[in-house]
């Protein structure tokens, strides 16, 4: 249990509890894997309190330290029973009670269990969202977090060069990215950070595309963004890869966008806002005669979400901070015919940024 977390998050709004309620914010200060269902509930001076469905309570107790755990279940458990201090058959009414008659408590409202008790507790306790100051706890990665994070886009890395080995014109888009899936869980992968993308010639055009039946032709870049998920942390990653020699066109967009990667992230550092990040890329591929074909965001924050704040976008002026971890990934999409995009996960240190790669921008097969 991160108790120090929690401690500084209360403190931090002044108030005399908290009650932690979404899935990825309960993993984020117990490190229980897949909290489905839990809550914390933490009050200054007397700690936290872990609740849990009964079905878990075991996995719970064998895994969290420094909380009090505490099953729930609308029927009874007998063994769980035996062994727990209590078990409660209303998590909804237990959390009402045991914030009756404090000042103020910080929900994080994205919940239907948080808007339950909020309906249960207005007028007679205050509350406030604590959702923003959580993300903002979240930001920042300790070093153990950026450790684990670095496995996760080691596992993504090595899954990726496995398959590239196995890829051959003919193969079609579906087939390639169940052998990337399949490398990443063969490799420790906990599961997959989001559907894994292989969008290969026009199909490569669609940021958003899916794998599809269309067989892989020799020459045509393959868009292929994948991550993996390891000690609850994300990896994120896309590379343009090929079968054979491609084009010179489709070579020098692939050289121009991993340049105005670098030129990202070479910008990148503390104090600098995360729109002068957006810039170095997009004013690269404008200069390129590409600019127009950059049609999102450069880059947004990973950690027990593929997708978290700091978003490196035009117009976000907010500085970049220590500790924090985002991606940088420009593209280039041309409708009807191909795309590319290259992306990287960056770490903000005190005196500049570290890209966490390890693999080249460009792979030849």
């Amino acid at each position: 249990m991160r108790l120090a977390r929690l401690r500084e998050l209360a403190e931090s709004l002044d108030t005399d509890a908290v009650v932690i309620t979404s899935a990825m914010n309960v993993f984020y200060y117990t490190k229980l894997p897949r909290p489905y269902g839990s809550v914390i509930l933490y009050r200054r001076g007397d700690g936290a309190t872990l609740y849990v469905p009964g079905l878990d309570y075991w996995r719970a107790k064998d895994s969290v330290s420094d909380a009090e755990i505490i099953p729930y279940s609308r029927y009874g458990l007998e063994a769980v029973e035996e062994e727990a201090p209590r078990v409660v058959r209303s998590l909804t009414e237990e959390l009402v009670k045991q914030v009756e008659g404090l000042k103020l408590v910080g929900i994080d409202a994205v919940t239907p269990l948080a808007n339950q008790v909020i309906k249960k507790i207005e007028g007679r306790v205050g509350y406030l969202d604590a959702s923003k100051a959580i993300l903002e706890q979240r930001k920042i990665k300790a070093p153990d977090e950026v450790a684990t994070m670095e496995e996760a886009l080691r596992i993504t890395e090595e899954a990726l060069k496995h398959a590239m080995s196995q890829l051959e014109p003919g193969m079609q888009e579906y087939e390639f990215a169940a052998i990337l899936e399949e490398g990443m869980r063969a490799r420790g992968a906990d599961w997959y950070a989001f559907e894994t993308i292989v969008a290969a010639g026009p199909n490569g055009a669609y940021p958003h595309a899916v794998p599809t039946a269309r067989e892989i032709v020799a020459g045509e870049p393959v868009i292929v963004d994948m991550g993996a998920i390891y000690g609850g942390y994300c990896a994120d990653m896309t590379r343009t890869i090929y079968v054979g020699k491609p084009p010179r066109e489709v070579r020098e967009v692939v050289e121009a966008v991993a340049k105005a990667a670098e030129e990202a992230e070479d910008v990148a550092g503390p104090g600098v806002t995360a729109e002068e990040v957006d810039r170095a890329a997009r004013e690269y591929l404008r200069r390129a005669g590409l600019g127009k074909y950059f049609i999102h965001s450069t880059g947004h924050g990973v950690g027990v979400e593929v997708h978290e704040p700091p978003r490196i976008a035009p117009g976000v002026k907010e500085e970049l901070r220590p500790g924090m971890v985002f991606t940088i990934e420009p593209g280039v999409y041309l409708h009807g015919r191909f795309g590319v995009r290259i992306e990287d996960m960056v770490l903000v240190t005190e005196s500049g940024a570290k890209v966490l790669n390890r693999i080249p921008k460009i792979l030849e097969q």
